[in-house]
């Protein structure tokens, strides 16, 4: 909301329109709800579940109906991102800790968007959504990877701005809810139940 907020008074120096084009590239954040029927089906403690991931997150929009202030894009987004845990146990009897098994998360996604977008052409926030994404959100163990896993319906929508401080190079954050359906167990995959995760990012924008 801070950075939404700070784009407006940036973005009101400028008359011009958006530009017809941007592509941003961010690293990303994402945090996880712990889920106890995957643990069960992968044979590992709750604990042994990674909650954080971490990766990259491309997209691309253009704008064909572009006014003073607001402008319409179409374009879309990919994630690519992976987080790990191992769990480490110490007997009393024994001076190293015993690691136990490593859970992988894995998260891949892309998506078509649109967006509504508000200011003009150094400096714009905006809202967006994507409908018709899918995704590949799962969890193996590194000893026992998946195999083939299915790609799941998958909503998404958030928003956050750009604020261009040289000519064709920007600042750029974004902030986007990831609805993923159900995944019911297949061969070589536990069951994956509907979840809802946030992810945070930030980079850089050309136009």
């Amino acid at each position: 909301m801070i950075c939404l907020a700070m784009a407006v008074p940036a973005a009101a120096q400028q008359k011009e329109p958006l530009p017809k084009f941007a592509a941003d590239i961010r690293g990303m954040f994402a945090r996880h709800k712990v889920e106890p029927d995957i643990a069960k089906g992968l044979g590992v403690d709750n604990a042994n579940l990674p909650v954080r991931s971490f990766g990259l997150v491309g997209g691309a929009h253009v704008y064909p109906l572009r006014g003073r202030t607001v402008a319409l894009g179409f374009g879309g987004n990919i994630v690519l991102a992976r987080g790990s845990r191992t769990l480490e146990t110490k007997e009393d009897d024994v001076e190293q800790p015993t690691k136990g098994p490593t859970v992988r998360r894995h998260f891949r996604s892309f998506s078509p968007e649109i967006s509504l977008n508000f200011g003009h052409r150094n400096g714009w926030s905006y809202i967006s959504g994507g409908f018709f994404g899918r995704s590949k959100l799962y969890l193996d163990v590194a000893d026992a990877p998946a195999t083939d896993p299915p790609y799941r319906k998958t909503l998404n929508y958030g928003g956050g701005a750009r604020w261009f401080t040289a000519e064709h190079i920007a600042l750029s954050v974004d902030f986007r809810w990831y609805s993923v359906a159900e995944q019911p167990a297949t061969t070589g995959v536990v069951f994956q139940p509907r979840t809802t995760l946030l992810v945070l990012s930030g980079g850089i924008a050309i136009k």
